[in-house]
């Protein structure tokens, strides 16, 4: 079996080297870029099936890059990097194509879970999709392919599938942002606090859509999150 070409594009040397470190042996072949320039001309000439992307970095930020990605047309799945709690501009990074996230610090663990989600989401066969983490997946398949109608389909039929996840209520909330309805996302993160008051995702968008001005800026699309969440009074 050919192995997968991963390409981590990150200012930051100890984080190139952990991802390197905890890929290369996992039937992936993993190549750097120290800066977003760098990581579009090798992504220009090259193909990789997955980029592990800096989204804040000097000269090209990572926003940037995956811009110029998509108007290009390059087709390569795109796995956002942040220091911060909340993924900085996550609802135009959606738009541009993004759907997975982790932030720093993460584990090699983490890394190695979120890269092969990916991989098996490509996999995917809609008509056999028949369990929770399938239908969550590929509700991310159609947002990415921008197809907001169908991923909502899916995102309620993970609802049955789990009725005490929080995850499908959150990303219905970032769906109903991406659509211009903020009232009905704040309906939605509320609903996943109900199912579990310390999800951090939820918390982080019902803190910025409430407390902060109701600004888009900085959805959080969960999954590899780290910082402890603060609970929101509902």
């Amino acid at each position: 079996m050919n192995a997968k070409k991963v390409l981590v594009i990150d200012d930051e040397k100890n984080i190139r080297t952990l991802i390197k470190n905890c890929l290369e042996g996992n039937d992936y072949d993993v190549e750097i870029a120290v800066n977003g320039e760098e990581g579009y001309a090798k992504l220009s000439s090259e193909d990789y099936e997955i980029a592990l992307l800096d989204i804040q970095m000097p000269g090209m930020s990572g926003l940037e890059l995956l811009r110029k990605i998509r108007e290009n047309n390059i087709k390569v799945d795109i796995v956002m990097m942040t220091a911060y709690g909340t993924v900085e501009r996550a609802v135009e990074a959606m738009k541009l194509g993004a759907i997975d996230f982790i932030s720093k610090p993460f584990t090699p663990a983490e890394i190695r879970d979120i890269v092969e989600n990916v991989i098996k989401r490509r996999q995917l066969d809609e008509a056999s999709i028949e369990s929770f983490p399938d239908a969550l997946e590929y509700a991310k398949v159609c947002i990415l392919s921008r197809d907001y109608d169908k991923a909502v389909i899916y995102l309620k039929k993970a609802q049955g599938m789990d009725l005490d996840s929080p995850e499908p209520q959150n990303l219905l909330g970032v769906i109903a942002e991406m659509n211009g309805d903020v009232l009905k996302a704040q309906q939605h993160y509320r609903a996943a606090l109900a199912l579990d008051p310390t999800h951090a995702a939820a918390n982080n968008n019902l803190r910025r859509t409430v407390i902060d001005g109701m600004d888009k800026k900085g959805a959080d699309l969960g999954k590899s999150l780290t910082e402890k969440p603060e609970e929101i009074k509902k």
